[in-house]
This record gives structure tokens, sequence and C-alpha cells, in this order.
């Protein structure tokens, strides 16, 4: 998919998301605890599960 944005690197794709606000309101509490943002701590989850669930072969 091409990437018009220029605040986004080649390698990243942007797209908008709908989330349950209480499930939002902890993941951002997480988040702060671990110096991230909200949306890097969704991509640092969705990197693990995929890991844990779809390992390199």
């Amino acid at each position: 998919m091409k990437n018009n944005d220029p605040y986004t690197s080649p390698e990243c794709t942007r797209f908008t998301m709908r989330i349950n606000t209480t499930l939002f309101d902890k993941i951002k509490a997480v988040a702060e605890q671990e110096k991230r943002s909200a949306a890097k701590q969704i991509e640092f989850i969705l990197e693990q599960w995929v890991s844990e669930n779809y390992p390199k072969e």
C-alpha cells in the first residue's frame, strides 16, 4: 500500500481503530508505566501476540 504521509516511515502503515474506552484506558495506564505511548503499547502487545502465536519457521 502506497503511503503518502510524510510522518510515517515506508515500513509502517497508518490506520484508524475503534477500541472500547475501558480497555483503552487500561492500555494507556500500562503504557504510562512502561514509558510508551498508547499506540506503541498496542503495537508492542500485537508484536508479542504474533511472535507467540505465529513463530518464525
